[in-house]
């Protein structure tokens, strides 16, 4: 009798254990539920977030694609609010507070990249911010998180378009010190060039010559232009200095040489450059290093009446020697910073002519390079057609 349990007590072991399983049950079910919860509202979040975005950029850039076809900021504000409206967020047409359009101008701060100047002139960009604050436009209200606190959904986003139209001129020196080799001596020309007529007058040799070597590089920056979805408007100029050829320049006795000849006005010529600097290859190249004169004569073709005012507008200048000839190079930088004109310049071989060029790049904004061999001369150029910008987003 000793191990009879009467059954009462059996009974009652088992009401805990069917009390603890619809506890567990409910416990489960309620974190399904909640998780069902949060997979529904923060989905609905990402949806409405991403229409907030897209949103925004369509706004940003079509409202910079206005600014630069008339050159009204007031006009592109109104088309930026108009494209907003179009671009329903969770089924509702939007607009903008007062303030939430900014326009202003984008420039490149070393190495943070390109960076957005509010009210800056002159306008190439805009920055709009779209927000559903319950102010301008309503707040978005989740499906299960008010439940727990949470009413609404008020997503904010700035986008930054710049659509940069740029204008670009390659500031050549065709000085004669372009027909020599790769030694940085005057009067040594490379193998190959004729000992007569003597190689003072005789065109650049196309495989050792400086020219040469300028060639290359440039057709690397030609081919990195090409490749962007947007080809900006090229301009060439060539810069030696003025010289009429006397009696011991046989057999080009009288001939004049200008400082500065134009080898491509401004305009989609960028597929033409590369023709250009190997036209060059056919006639002698004569002449100091007037280097004023070059920049002087990229400023006018750049602030022509027929280009854009609100381009970006840029000279890339290159030179293998010093300032020989003409006017100081830095009053003409002066009047390029003036015109918010960049220069860009790329020394080459020559050490003497640092300090001018490097001059020249700071008081208009610019970069200044330093080649030494004919890689660093190619890389420079490759370079530069990487950093002109197109279209931003931010």
């Amino acid at each position: 009798m000793k191990n009879f349990i009467p059954i009462q007590k059996l009974t009652n072991r088992k009401h805990p254990r069917r009390g603890a399983m619809v506890v567990l049950l409910a416990a489960m079910m309620s974190l399904f539920i909640i998780g069902v919860i949060f997979t529904v509202d923060v989905a609905y979040m990402q949806l409405v977030r991403t229409e907030v975005r897209i949103a925004a950029d369509a706004s940003a850039k079509a409202g910079v694609e206005t600014l630069l076809r008339t050159e009204d900021s007031n006009a592109a504000q109104l088309n930026a609010t108009r494209i907003l409206s179009l671009n329903k967020v969770a089924g509702i047409s939007r607009t903008y507070n007062s303030g939430d359009i900014v326009m202003g101008k984008v420039k490149e701060d070393g190495s943070n990249g390109w960076q957005f100047h509010a009210n800056q002139t002159p306008y190439n960009a805009m920055e709009v911010t779209l927000r559903l604050d319950d102010n301008a436009n309503a707040s978005v209200p989740l499906f299960f998180a008010r439940y727990f606190g949470q009413n609404n959904y008020t997503p904010t986003h700035t986008s930054v378009a710049a659509n940069l139209v740029h204008e670009i001129v390659l500031c050549i020196d065709r000085s004669h010190s372009m027909c020599f080799d790769l030694t940085g001596a005057d009067y040594v020309y490379p193998p190959g060039t004729p000992t007569f007529p003597a190689g003072y007058i005789s065109p650049p040799n196309p495989a050792g010559s400086r020219w040469a070597v300028l060639d290359v590089a440039i057709q690397a920056f030609v081919a990195k232009i090409q490749a962007r979805s947007i080809e900006p408007d090229v301009g060439l100029i060539t810069f030696g200095s003025d010289l009429t050829l006397g009696w011991g320049w046989w057999p080009y006795v009288g001939r004049h040489f200008n400082a500065v000849e134009t080898d491509l006005t401004l305009g989609k010529n960028i597929s033409q450059v590369n023709s250009k600097i190997a036209y060059r290859y056919g006639d002698i190249m004569m002449g100091g290093t007037n280097m004023s004169a070059g920049i002087n004569a990229s400023i006018a073709m750049l602030t022509a009446s027929s280009t854009n005012s609100l381009a970006q507008k840029t000279i890339i200048m290159m030179s293998d020697g010093v300032w020989t000839a003409g006017t100081d190079p830095l009053i003409a930088a002066q009047t390029a910073a003036d015109e918010n004109i960049t220069i860009h310049t790329v020394s080459f071989l020559s050490v003497a002519n640092q300090g001018v060029m490097e001059s020249i790049a700071t008081i208009t904004g610019g970069k200044s390079y330093s080649a030494t061999d004919a890689a660093q001369l190619q890389a420079a150029f490759e370079e530069l057609a990487n950093a002109l910008p197109i279209v931003l987003i931010d």
